[in-house]
């Protein structure tokens, strides 16, 4: 069976408690502990100072834009989660996915707003601590997840909403936002 086949058969299926509990909490601890080690921690403490890099501009101008980006990416980050809880009655987890295609703001802007508000964040971090490595590492984590949205997610979305999506696809764009009429 298919990857894609799979992550279908999944989010049909109703579930546990447990499993419930496991797919609210497993993002959390992914995306705010796991990935930040690897993406700012490794690179900041033990790439930088192996490859002898210096941090890039001004602590003032790291400050600004890394505060901006960061802002930016939690502002995208919690209102995909409540678009997602709210309107799609899932989470942004396959074992807890929507139950109902979301295509109302963020969604409107953006067809992978939790993608966009995740990268920002990331990047906006990795200004922030004004590390040349951790921004390399973001960019190739960035890289790595828009291609699992690219040819997995997306054939998921086609299989379960089917023409819906297929319509919403053609008008919304794939990452970065833009201004809509709604």
């Amino acid at each position: 069976m298919k990857l894609v086949d799979k992550i279908v058969e999944v989010s049909r299926n109703p579930l546990s408690q447990k499993s419930r509990f496991i797919a609210k909490a497993l993002p959390v601890l992914v995306f705010f502990g796991v990935f930040p080690a690897l993406l700012f921690g490794v690179p900041k403490f033990i790439l930088d100072n192996w490859f002898h890099f210096t941090l890039f501009s001004s602590p003032l101008v790291r400050v600004i834009i890394g505060s901006m980006l960061i802002v930016l990416g939690v502002i995208f980050l919690l209102w995909t989660i409540k678009a997602q809880r709210d309107i799609g009655k899932g989470t942004p987890m396959p074992l807890m996915a929507t139950q109902k295609l979301v295509i109302q703001k963020p969604y409107s802007f953006t067809r992978n707003p939790l993608a966009f508000g995740l990268i920002n964040f990331y990047f906006g971090i990795s200004v922030l601590i004004g590390s040349v490595t951790s921004g390399l590492m973001v960019f190739i984590f960035s890289a790595i997840i828009l291609s699992y949205i690219k040819f997995v997610e997306e054939k998921e979305l086609e299989q379960r909403y089917g023409e819906e999506y297929l319509e919403y696809k053609q008008i919304t764009p794939f990452l970065i936002p833009r201004r809509n009429s709604n």
